[in-house]
């Protein structure tokens, strides 16, 4: 460090963690004086410095060098090629880094997902930090004095960098090894999108912080909190920041007070979505969640309204989809030919007369031609199988079937910060017709979604990764209003580029493709499909063994799901 550095500790951090410093305290430019003292302390600490999490990021690779997971493609070059880069990482490289570039293989470690949920309250509601990653997600739709209708996201999204056991080696803590980010975006009916650039910072910053009961979890100023031990009720969440997509940036927060849901959601099969050899998720909503008119306000470019009505939907989820099956036959068959591509469509519906849809569609190869479309014509109509639960007025569930049909779609034009996160000009879905199973009663079998704006409501994750997500109108065939909804699409741009700027790695098209693990060796395929075929029973044990495959794989078509 310098003598500057020496005689103030704070200067040697780079400037995008200074800035998700002061936006996480929501401070329009950084000022040191202002950060409470604990969290100064702890920005200040060796093990927070850049050369820390770079020196700890060196040993991980080494490690995987060293401990090749057998029947998964080999990362090996892509750890030789990052070890020279890692001199010095901020929290924000290290992360993208971790999620991006070190594959399969840098998932062993986590806690493995169990096929029974056994959800325990309060204890669920909190983080799970010996998880590779969990997101606490809010989204709805909520009205203004003057009947003006916004869209509203919040979510904290944390990733463990290292497994749990290397960690300790370390000397970390589990909270110390996450990172912890913030999304929060807000759309006006009729007028606009913005998104805040996301806030992104370590666990070592001393500013993440998260009590189990009564829960409550902050990112500096920035906070989800319950109002009394034990329950989730009443709830409120606080959230500011900037979207720098124009100069100068327009601020917006929120300051929301949820006082009731309707009930606890276990999604995919009793809560596992999915489970399978371990790998999987546990994932829990709660719909129909009511704002407190009282208190609950929105702000935009300096103007806060206050809000009348909304109505919101929350979801809790952790684990890892993407991760290594603890079973030799398991990694074998899920390397026994190229992966499916990443991504998938979400979404969530508030229908009228208290009944909720939930929906999911995983991408596959067969769609492959709608993906990272950015060319002068969109994309023709896109037809898919959707998934997912359905909650009548008296709170039962069952599961439901459907088709998806995407008939609209609209450019990506617009980033939170075009210097750091960078303008895709990607085609995404823009208009959504449903057509259910027969679960769903028929007066909401068909529904329509159509965005709230004339604008993709498209962000960043602070790895890279950009999604769109937005707040919906529900319609049926007649064009009637039947609801509110918030549909997702996720992993439909390259955003390859940005995940390597942001990871502080060269940009060239070469090195895009040095670190891109597009397909499964074909020598590595056929091994693996020989191998499944001498130990066939021990997969279909597994398999067996599984819950909540089928939102993957999709149940066989019946007569009543093609009527």
């Amino acid at each position: 460090m310098s003598d500057h550095a020496d005689a103030d500790p704070l200067a040697d951090l780079d400037a995008p963690t200074r800035r998700s410093i002061a936006d996480a305290l929501w401070q329009t430019e950084f000022d040191a004086s202002s950060i409470p003292a604990a969290a100064r302390a702890a920005l200040a600490d060796p093990k927070n410095s850049r050369e820390a999490y770079a020196k700890r990021m060196r040993t991980f690779l080494k490690y995987l060098i060293e401990h090749p997971v057998d029947h998964t493609p080999s990362f090996e070059k892509n750890y030789e090629h990052l070890l020279p880069r890692c001199t010095e990482l901020a929290p924000q490289a290290a992360y993208t880094m971790s999620v991006n570039f070190l594959g399969p293989p840098a998932t062993v470690g986590y806690d493995m997902v169990p096929n029974k949920a056994n959800f325990q309250f309060p204890r669920d509601f909190g983080p799970k930090p010996r998880s590779a990653v969990g997101w606490h997600f809010f989204v709805g739709s909520c009205w203004d004095e003057a009947g003006a209708e916004y869209g509203v996201e919040l979510m904290f999204f944390q990733s463990g960098l290292f497994p749990p056991p290397l960690a300790a080696g370390f000397g970390l803590t589990e909270d110390e090894n996450q990172v912890v980010e913030l999304q929060l975006a807000i759309s006006k009916a009729g007028e606009t999108h913005w998104q805040a650039e996301p806030v992104c910072l370590g666990g070592t910053s001393g500013l993440v912080e998260h009590t189990e009961n009564p829960f409550t979890y902050r990112l500096g100023r920035n906070s989800i909190e319950c109002h009394q031990r034990d329950e989730f009720f009443p709830i409120t969440v606080k959230a500011w920041g900037v979207d720098r997509g124009e100069s100068p940036g327009r601020e917006l927060s929120i300051d929301i007070t949820f006082t009731s849901g309707k009930q606890y959601l276990f999604q995919g099969a009793d809560g596992c979505m999915p489970a399978v050899d371990g790998v999987g998720s546990l994932y829990y909503s709660i719909p129909n969640i009511q704002l407190d008119p009282t208190c609950s306000t929105l702000t935009l470019d300096g103007k806060t309204v206050r809000l009348v009505r909304g109505t919101f939907w929350f979801d809790r989820q952790w684990g890892y989809i993407s991760g290594v099956s603890r079973s030799k036959v398991m990694r074998a068959a899920s390397y026994s030919k190229d992966p499916n591509p990443t991504g998938w469509d979400w979404f969530m519906a508030h229908l009228t007369g208290d009944r909720q849809v939930t929906v999911f569609a995983p991408h596959d190869h067969q769609f492959a031609e709608f993906y990272q479309q950015t060319g002068p014509t969109p994309p023709g109509t896109m037809t898919v199988r959707v998934g997912g639960t359905y909650m009548d007025a008296d709170k039962q569930t069952a599961l439901t079937w459907g088709t998806l049909s995407i008939t609209d779609w609209i450019k990506a034009v617009a980033s939170p910060n075009p210097d750091r996160y960078l303008v895709t000009d990607t085609w995404y879905p823009n208009r959504w017709t449903f057509e259910f199973d027969d679960v769903v009663p028929e007066d909401i079998r068909r529904v329509t979604m159509t965005p709230i704006v004339g604008v993709a409501q498209a962000g960043y994750f602070a790895n890279g990764s950009q999604y769109a997500e937005g707040a919906v109108v529900l319609t049926d065939p007649d064009g009637k209003d039947i609801g509110r909804g918030f549909a997702e699409s996720v992993a439909y741009a390259d955003t390859r580029q940005t995940m390597h700027r942001l990871a502080g790695l060269p940009e060239s098209q070469a090195h895009l493709d040095s670190l891109s693990h597009l397909k499964t060796p074909p020598a590595l395929a056929v091994f693996n499909a020989a191998y499944v075929l001498s130990h066939q029973a021990d997969l279909d044990e597994i398999i067996k063994d599984s819950v909540g495959l089928e939102f993957f794989a999709g149940p066989a078509p019946t007569t009543s799901d093609a009527g």
